[in-house]
């Protein structure tokens, strides 16, 4: 049993954690609360990305505020059963395993999107998704009542079956990130503007957010090893994956949705530019083409639809649900705008039509 001398310290810093991580979080749900309103709350019924914002966003602030209200019982030092202590860890385990599970159902998402929603691709994220959520699952338990708690509930001797569960969560991440990292470097050449951004946009989200969990995992590692020694690691690896898990699910989505309504004003500025082809059309000798008359001959403006049209689509409603144009998806023609030119000739007694 360590003395309060070291438990003391231990608590107040976990204190001052989870305050600075909460003012953080508290900053960031206000500087992007117009951002939600206006992106994400319209297109809650209609996604599963607006549904996991808004769950993980107010679902993960009442999560936090409970987090300090430990965190002040602790510094406090009022004493707690072995009980509570378990069901304390208990809440910690499914409440960061909720979240994993959040970003790497986002994550997945546009992995599942940018491989045009295959059977193969599905069948891989499904395996790995399920495989880590077995390993959490199976370690929960020894995790749990294998760690020594103080009277507080400061972990005193955290269990090394936190290792595998690291491992398996990394693992996860890893392979998401490696299918973004093929698809981008496979594909992205052959693309448009607008899908090779959004690609890019994905890649930046997978790496940053895989970058981050693995630098705790590792630093849980390097503690769990004894090349470490300190009191804080088994301590605050939750507070600090709670609140890092929180930032990634919201900035992906809103990312996500800041691009799409990017690409919306800027088809809304093509299309308010769009040119239209007037043709006039001169009388000709052709009789069978166009019966000469002597009535007049009109001239009708025509404005032509072409596949280019459709391509200002991309990103308007999901730029990853559209089929990506490259050499792989599809033939070249159907990427290619096509031009038509069409003569429409207008007369008193018939018209005729010349392509």
């Amino acid at each position: 049993m360590l003395s309060p001398s070291i438990i003391d310290p231990v608590a107040r810093n976990i204190v001052i954690l989870t305050t600075t991580l909460t003012a953080l979080m508290v900053l960031e749900y206000i500087w992007s609360f117009i951002d939600e309103v206006r992106l994400v709350w319209p297109r809650f019924l209609k996604t599963t990305e607006a549904k996991t914002y808004v769950v993980t966003r107010y679902a993960g602030l009442a999560g936090q505020s409970l987090n300090i209200w430990f965190a002040l019982r602790m510094v406090s030092r009022v004493p707690n059963s072995p009980s509570t202590c378990r069901a304390w860890y208990w809440y910690q385990t499914l409440t960061t395993q909720c979240l994993l599970l959040s970003v790497e159902l986002l994550l997945m998402l546009r992995v599942y999107k940018m491989y045009g929603k295959g059977k193969s691709i599905f069948a891989l994220l499904i395996v790995f998704g399920g495989a880590q959520l077995a390993a959490s699952a199976a370690s929960a338990r020894s995790v749990i009542t294998g760690t020594s708690y103080s009277p507080t509930c400061v972990i005193i001797s955290p269990h090394h079956n936190r290792i595998y569960v690291g491992a398996s969560i990394i693992v996860t991440f890893m392979v998401i990130l490696s299918t973004m990292l093929w698809k981008f470097f496979g594909s992205s050449s052959g693309l448009s503007e607008a899908p090779r951004a959004w690609l890019k946009l994905a890649v930046r989200d997978g790496s940053c957010t895989t970058i981050a969990i693995m630098v705790i995992f590792i630093f849980m590692f390097i503690c769990s090893t004894r090349v470490i020694n300190t009191q804080m690691s088994g301590n605050i690896i939750f507070y600090v994956l709670f609140s890092l898990l929180w930032f990634a699910a919201g900035r992906i989505v809103l990312h996500d949705a800041k691009f799409r309504k990017i690409q919306e004003s800027q088809k809304g500025d093509i299309n308010d530019s769009r040119l239209t082809q007037t043709i006039e059309v001169e009388p000709f000798d052709d009789s069978d083409a166009c019966p000469t008359s002597p009535s007049s001959f009109g001239v009708e403006s025509t404005e032509v639809s072409t596949p280019f049209d459709s391509m200002l689509d991309v990103g308007t409603r999901d730029i990853a649900d559209e089929h990506l144009c490259g050499e792989d998806d599809m033939q070249l023609s159907r990427c290619a705008p096509t031009f038509i030119l069409i003569e429409r000739c207008i007369s008193g007694r018939g018209s005729g039509f010349k392509k």
